[in-house]
């Protein structure tokens, strides 16, 4: 395969690939704040006049809404509110410094209504959301303590020009959807361990009037003390396909493992997680991440085990093999195999055909894949290597990429600053792989 074949080929995969955030700036762009719009301008003019001191804009740190100005009909009379978050020098050293001011429009001028404290110190994200059948908007405003260690949210309703805190609640991984597919979105929530309550989810919902329903729950495993990271997928469920949540959950002080939930008929499903009952267990090292691997839109689990052909209880560290599973009916399925390396963000799908043939060992920063023998080990527990088929390498120096090429390396990616190459050491072979698969195998995370 040429290499305009190639680049058109690993162009097309990047497209399908999980959507990331990408952006370019210079330094000083970087440390100056973004230029205000005229009516931005106004705002904070209005805010300075009502404040009589000089205040400092906070911008929400994720999300959508990544501006320190929210300007909305927030009540959906054909008016615009403003929103402005930022930090004042107040006089009580005990007061938090981060507030949110609340400003309306008279005469084609703003103006400052009220001004609220704040449950935090950094403004995480910031929504406007329907919840559940409440045809009203919220506003949702999620906050950090400065040192990230807690978290809080808080849901206002704009009703008769102030705004109406109607829920407050801590929360490690928040998120907005419409999680059992009727066409209304929930707020999910998911909070660690306490010492007196395990870690557990919550999903909060609204009646016609705006009042927030009683939360349905579930109680994570004991073994949880805290949820790191949310996937949403769907998966079959009960005959159907039903969006499915899936928690990578701390289990240890760099370990994670995954438990998958579910919302049907108004109840919370913990689906899976892992008990001593299981065949296996999901621990493995917290960068390793459950995701959709394969894009179908179903969330697959990491299992982590010894590569093909390492004796484990040999006293010989082994490399390490991921297996990508699926939940069906409470139980885990194997879909494929994998090399993760979770420093060089990269997943590495073995060819069907190379299961329970081909080995890897690590070799001079490479990732070098073998046929070995089935029947034999050596004597250190490690497999006997047969047929050399594969070198991976990643370098982050171009003049080195080059010279790779050069000795015979296909360039497969090029992102976050490196170069991900590949050689195929042997052709004819029955174990040998093809270009088109060689690339199709390789998914930069």
């Amino acid at each position: 395969m040429n290499r305009l074949l190639m680049g058109w080929v690993c162009s097309a995969l990047m497209a399908v690939q999980l959507p990331s955030c990408q952006f370019s700036a210079n330094i000083e762009t970087l440390l100056s704040p973004p230029r205000l719009t005229e009516e931005q301008e106004q705002i904070y003019q209005a805010l300075q006049l009502s404040e009589g001191q000089s205040v400092s804009l906070k911008y929400p740190k994720s999300g959508t809404r990544l501006s320190a100005f929210l300007v909305e009909d927030l009540d959906e009379d054909g008016a615009d509110e403003a929103i402005v978050f930022y930090e004042a020098n107040r006089s009580l050293a005990e007061e938090n410094p981060l507030r949110v001011s609340l400003l309306d429009q008279k005469d084609d001028k703003w103006r400052v209504v009220k001004d609220y404290t704040t449950a935090g110190g950094e403004v995480e994200r910031v929504d406007v959301t329907h919840l559940g059948n409440n045809p009203k908007k919220n506003l949702i405003i999620s906050y950090s303590m400065v040192d990230g260690a807690e978290r809080t949210a808080e849901v206002f309703q704009y009703v008769g020009g102030s705004l109406e805190r109607t829920l407050s609640i801590p929360f490690s991984i928040l998120s907005i959807s419409d999680l059992n597919g009727d066409g209304n979105q929930e707020l999910f929530v998911a909070s660690a361990a306490k010492p007196s309550s395990p870690a557990a989810a919550y999903i909060y919902s609204q009646t016609e009037d705006g009042s927030i329903l009683p939360p349905v729950h579930v109680f994570l495993p004991e073994s949880f003390a805290d949820v790191s990271r949310m996937s949403s997928g769907i998966l079959p469920y009960d005959g159907r396909m039903l969006p499915a949540l899936y928690l990578d959950c701390a289990s240890g002080a760099t370990t994670v493992q995954t438990a998958v939930l579910i919302y049907d008929d108004e109840r919370l499903s913990l689906l899976y997680a892992d008990s001593a009952d299981r065949p296996f267990s999901t621990a493995r090292p917290s960068g390793c991440q459950a995701m959709d691997i394969d894009f179908d839109g179903e969330v697959e689990i990491p299992v982590q085990s010894a590569f093909y052909g390492y004796q484990i209880d040999a006293g010989t560290p082994a490399l390490t093999m991921t297996g990508w599973y699926v939940c069906r009916g409470g139980q885990l399925m194997r879909e494929s195999v994998s090399y993760y390396a979770v420093q060089n963000n990269y997943v590495f799908i073995l060819p069907s055909r190379w299961e329970g043939k081909v080995t890897a060992a690590m070799e001079s920063e490479e990732i070098v894949f073998y046929e070995y023998d089935q029947q034999a080990n050596a004597a250190d527990g490690t497999p006997v290597k047969k047929t050399e088929l594969l070198r991976l390498a990643v370098v982050n120096d171009p003049a080195a990429a080059d010279a790779m090429e050069q000795d015979g390396y296909l360039m497969l990616r090029r992102k976050y600053g490196n170069y991900y190459m590949a050689k195929r050491t042997v052709q004819g072979h029955a174990l040998s792989i093809t270009d088109s698969e060689l690339i199709l195998a390789m998914r930069i995370i």
